[in-house]
């Protein structure tokens, strides 16, 4: 196999996987980042800048550990298991970024909400003055 063909299949490789996960993540994502952000704008632009990382992120390992062996030395299969590794590898980091950030975010709510509550009703407790 020839290095465009061994280069077009790794690049499809990972915009396949990275399609998918947006598939599957973008409306849950979407539905807590509201809930985070407050606001649809905030949460959109979140929305899409997560998206875009789980593109970019997989496709740079992809590209920058490309094979640079010329001719036919190029072992096609293994060079496809690599491609697909380091896909699933960009995808898992980006995962796991996004993951931490939204759960403490989701931690600072949270804490925000026990605190609001503690305060709220200590104040219904307190006796009115006279």
């Amino acid at each position: 196999m020839d290095q465009l063909s061994l280069f077009i299949i790794e690049v499809a490789i990972s915009c396949i996987i990275s399609f998918s996960l947006i598939y599957l993540i973008k409306p849950l994502l979407r539905e807590i980042l509201i809930e985070s952000c407050g606001t649809t704008t905030r949460a959109d632009f979140w929305v899409m800048f997560s998206l875009l990382m789980l593109v970019i992120a997989p496709l740079l390992l992809v590209i920058y550990f490309a094979p640079t062996q010329a001719g036919d030395a190029v072992n096609s299969i293994l060079e496809i298991q690599d491609s697909l590794f380091r896909s699933l590898l960009g995808s898992g980091i980006t995962l796991l970024v996004i993951a931490y950030v939204i759960w403490q975010a989701i931690k600072v709510d949270m804490q925000a909400a026990t605190t609001m509550a503690v305060v709220s009703k200590a104040a219904s407790e307190l006796e009115p003055i006279k």
